[in-house]
């Protein structure tokens, strides 16, 4: 499992609509938001290529002025280990 943590910078008058945008994206929630745009997100997919994708489709959405990724860590499951 790959968990992320990224910033996103939406336009403050965006932000209703950017907030509801990634509430539809599977794997994403969001953990904190400040007036001005700023969204405080995780990323939670089962690959890399997941995660990029999910990134550049959280980095392309209207309204979004940047998504920085802060950090990253895959897991392995335990389950597929044994």
């Amino acid at each position: 499992m790959n968990i992320s943590s990224i910033i996103v910078h939406a336009q403050p008058t965006q932000l209703a609509s950017v907030r509801g945008g990634l509430e539809q994206i599977p794997g994403v929630e969001i953990h904190a938001v400040t007036d001005d745009g700023k969204l405080v997100v995780t990323i939670e997919t089962d690959t890399d290529g997941e995660t990029a994708g999910t990134f550049d489709r959280i980095n392309t959405m209207d309204g979004v002025m940047s998504a920085a990724m802060v950090f990253h860590q895959f897991e392995s499951d335990p389950q597929k280990e044994a």
